[in-house]
């Protein structure tokens, strides 16, 4: 029998569990961001390690997403063509069907195009029926090859319409991007739908230091809570959701934007903003972390500069002598790869090219017959969750 004096002894799996380095390291373990997810759902002490930078950095390098295919859309096709990419993984087989039945989905003449794509997620665009508005559809599930229709918003800005995004959360299904601009005065007003419920997130306006001249709508993306648009001008506008500020950023010096791909703005882990810069023969990479960014009007930005790449070499075996480097069409998260035009004369190519290995290969030609821009969506294998313990 045990005596009083005899001290307590807890479980092996309570000083296991109640371990938070050890706990870290079974997350760190587990098959798939789906059941880390699941994990987190457990309590809050697992969901504060599971949300934690450090261990988000190393789950990635651990599980990151792989490239299954892309999407192809441009104004002249009628709707989006989707390309598979050859990877060893054992789920890439299934994602690529339901990438390339999913168009199907769409009535004909329903024009559907892709707003964006993320995490497994695509956001698609389509009319309502021979002439009726402007509809926008989610991929959820591309396991399940599950695709909603999203509720009309109820006043659509027609004249404004600028974006749609997916988000960085799950528990948001996608946001809308509405921009006013006369001179210098810059009007931005950002819906969100969530719970099938549309409202303003936020509204933002500012009066900068010079006029903007043109906002890309093509190259508009979301990261870390803040939207980032391309101008003409040598800034790149930014609107923070969080505090519904609006300001510029300055661009590198010698980096400008001249047509459609030569300047690409690229998400980042850990709020840090890539920009693909084409120029010549040379493409450029430059990143700038922006986690200490205010609302001044022009911000001081602190580019570097990561990487530079001599097309010609890494990209020049794989088409006809004399092809240039048209624009940059899609890019990968973290500035991992780039999908590259490149021809000459009707022989026009989209490379893909890995920025790491250098490795470059020719993965779609383009019709002769089109001379509208066309963009590259990367599909990916769903990477790491983002969490924001406010929402427990």
């Amino acid at each position: 029998m045990m005596s009083a004096e005899t001290s307590y002894s807890p479980p092996a799996s309570i000083k296991v569990l109640g371990n938070d380095d050890l706990v870290g390291e079974i997350l760190s373990r587990v098959d798939s961001p789906t059941t880390l997810v699941r994990a987190a759902l457990v309590c809050r002490r697992w969901l504060r390690r599971a949300s934690d930078g450090a261990f988000l950095r190393r789950f990635r390098a651990s599980h990151p997403p792989r490239l299954v295919g892309f999407f192809v859309t441009g104004d002249w096709m009628p709707r989006p063509e989707f390309v598979p990419m050859n990877t060893d993984l054992t789920s890439a087989a299934s994602l690529r069907r339901t990438a390339g039945s999913v168009l199907h989905a769409f009535p004909e003449f329903s024009s559907p195009g892709v707003c964006d794509s993320r995490d497994g997620r695509v956001l698609f665009e389509f009319t309502d029926g021979a002439r009726g508005p402007r509809r926008l559809a989610v991929l959820r599930d591309p396991a399940a090859g599950a695709m909603a229709k999203l509720p009309p918003r109820p006043s659509a800005l027609t004249d404004r319409y600028h974006a749609a995004l997916l988000p960085d959360d799950n528990a948001t299904t996608c946001y809308h991007v509405d921009v006013h601009h006369v001179g210098r005065n810059v009007f931005v007003e950002v819906t969100v739908l969530r719970s099938g419920v549309w409202s303003v997130c936020c509204s933002a306006k500012a009066d900068l230091t010079t006029p903007p001249g043109g906002i890309i709508p093509k190259v508009t993306l979301l990261a870390g809570g803040k939207v980032y648009m391309v101008t003409v001008a040598a800034y790149i506008i930014c609107v923070d959701l969080a505090t519904a500020n609006l300001f510029a950023i300055d661009l590198p010096e010698g980096v400008t934007y001249e047509h459609f791909g030569t300047l690409v703005p690229c998400r980042g882990d850990d709020s840090v903003l890539y920009i693909f810069h084409a120029k010549g023969d040379k493409l450029s990479v430059w990143l700038r972390r922006m986690d200490n960014d205010n609302d001044q009007q022009l911000v001081a930005g602190e580019w570097v500069l990561r990487d530079t790449v001599s097309v010609k070499e890494t990209c020049g075996h794989l088409v006809e002598p004399g092809s240039e480097l048209a624009s940059v069409v899609g890019v990968g998260d973290n500035a991992e790869f780039a999908f590259l035009e490149m021809g000459v004369g009707d022989n026009y190519f989209v490379i893909y090219l890995h920025l790491g290995t250098r490795k470059a290969e020719k993965v779609y030609k383009r019709d002769p017959d089109n001379d509208e821009i066309i963009q590259v969506h990367p599909f990916m294998t769903v990477g790491p969750p983002v969490f924001r313990l406010e929402q427990f």
